[in-house]
């Protein structure tokens, strides 16, 4: 365990790991290049099997006052983020999974000076930057101007906020507790609706992360469609009323579709 990391980083930057070795250099190479240095990473590992392990040590090594591992068996995507969050000493949390990257160095320099700027919100959503695993560009997300605001209303018509994107105060899940460890998918949007309301949330108008879509991600594996929209339907009837469940319904499919770069 390293002992001599800073107590109260502004940043802390939580990955979830499982057999990632085709990605996770990129991820901890676009952590460790930023220019604001006030932040933490930790590191989720589900007692990965492959070279993952080994690339970690590397860069543990190579950046020793910033990071810190922990290890457990794997009990889904959702436990292991609120796993992170368990451990985190930073005032603001970003999910950043081992397939997704930041989109360039001065990410967190940016961020913190829009989180400053706007006295500190309880949480700030930007875009991602959709890719393909060999790097090709699919879009931006958010890209329409309308899904660039923090509008209550509108999200419960659309999951509109990519989790890469977001920075969480730390206070917030204290007080609103983590994300749903029964959901493998859609418990980002679960918490965004627990959230939306009875928060103060803003946009910042700058692409955050590079998201991967690739065949063995959950959210883009064509073989998990039934199994995220049995889900999805699962988070909505429980969050939305039955006339906001029918709205959701009505705008989804056609904006679904249209909007390519949704994960």
């Amino acid at each position: 365990m390293i002992k001599n990391i800073s107590n109260n980083p502004f940043f802390s930057v939580i990955t979830c790991t499982y057999n990632s070795e085709k990605f996770i250099k990129k991820n901890l190479d676009s952590v460790s290049t930023q220019t604001f240095k006030n932040y933490e990473h930790i590191l989720i590992d589900g007692n990965s099997s492959d070279g993952t392990g080994k690339i970690i040590e590397e860069y543990i090594k190579l950046n020793p006052t910033h990071v810190r591992i922990f290890q457990r068996r794997p009990m889904g995507i959702s436990d292991a983020m609120n796993e992170g969050i368990k451990r985190v000493r930073g005032k603001y949390i970003i999910h950043l999974h081992s397939d997704d990257y930041f989109y360039d160095n001065k990410v967190l320099r940016r961020a913190y000076q829009f989180i400053v700027k706007n006295k500190y919100p309880d949480w700030v959503y930007g875009k991602i930057r959709v890719v393909e695993a060999w790097g090709a560009e699919v879009g931006i997300f958010p890209r329409w101007k309308i899904l660039q605001q923090a509008n209550t209303t509108l999200l419960k018509l659309f999951n509109y906020i990519p989790h890469q994107s977001v920075f969480v105060k730390k206070d917030i899940f204290t007080k609103f507790g983590g994300f749903d460890d029964k959901l493998k998918f859609s418990m980002d949007y679960d918490l965004w609706l627990r959230l939306a309301g009875k928060t103060r949330w803003v946009f910042m108008d700058r692409i955050i992360s590079n998201y991967t879509i690739h065949k063995d991600s959950q959210s883009s594996n064509k073989n998990n469609i039934l199994t995220n929209n049995r889900e999805l339907n699962k988070v909505i009837k429980k969050r939305l009323s039955r006339i906001e469940y029918l709205l959701h319904l009505l705008v989804k499919l056609p904006l679904g579709a249209y909007n390519h770069t949704h994960r």
